[in-house]
């Protein structure tokens, strides 16, 4: 298989920038560097072309960790067709990323990563779908996804499945202050977001 014509190579603390068959080396810290300081593909590449994979991988070779890039501009609020012009590539990559590292497609929002039992539990003690949100700090429709994704999990007559699979105490304690509040109960919203808070924080 042919080379591109313009493309990337390692060799030893340089890179070589292959243009029509002529070769450039530069120090890889130039590459570290003003990937650093601008975030984005799109301007590395004005420098040192190659493909997508190409400029990536090479990054990656030298301790560049991209992923770490995108998490944190997934952090900052970016939006996918932001992030695809900022980097020059397809706005279903950027969202296939997004997903791959554990985010919400909607800008902004941290990863999700609570249990089916937790789910189930915000659920009994909020008594809404709205409410249980706030009290995971999540919005409602990736809730409402989370509680399907629970209920799916669980067969029918078996509800005492997911209690035995986890550590008891913790989950055991919110249970029975969560049958105790009942659906409506008498704690205050952010009583209920501080149990869960102290109960979740660290998990």
């Amino acid at each position: 298989m042919a080379e591109a014509k313009h493309h990337l190579e390692v060799s030893g603390d340089f890179v070589i920038i292959f243009a029509d068959g002529d070769g450039q080396g530069v120090h890889h810290s130039e590459l570290i560097e003003l990937m650093t300081l601008s975030r984005s593909l799109a301007e590395v590449r004005k420098r040192f072309v190659g493909s997508r994979t190409n400029l990536i991988e090479t990054l990656e070779h030298f301790g560049y960790d991209f992923d770490a890039l995108l998490q944190s501009q997934f952090r900052e609020g970016y939006r996918n067709t932001a992030l695809a012009k900022l980097h020059r590539v397809d706005p279903k990559w950027i969202a296939r990323k997004r997903e791959a590292l554990g985010f919400s497609n909607a800008p902004g929002r941290s990863r999700v990563e609570f249990s089916s039992e937790q789910v189930r539990i915000a659920y009994d003690a909020a008594g809404s779908f709205a409410g249980a949100a706030r009290l995971m700090g999540i919005d409602r429709q990736t809730f409402k996804k989370l509680y399907a994704q629970a209920l799916e999990q669980m067969e029918p007559g078996n509800d005492g499945k997911l209690d035995q699979s986890l550590d008891n105490d913790g989950l055991a304690k919110a249970r029975a202050a969560a049958r105790c509040v009942g659906s409506k109960g008498f704690y205050s919203e952010n009583e209920l977001k501080k149990f869960f808070d102290d109960e979740w924080g660290e998990s």
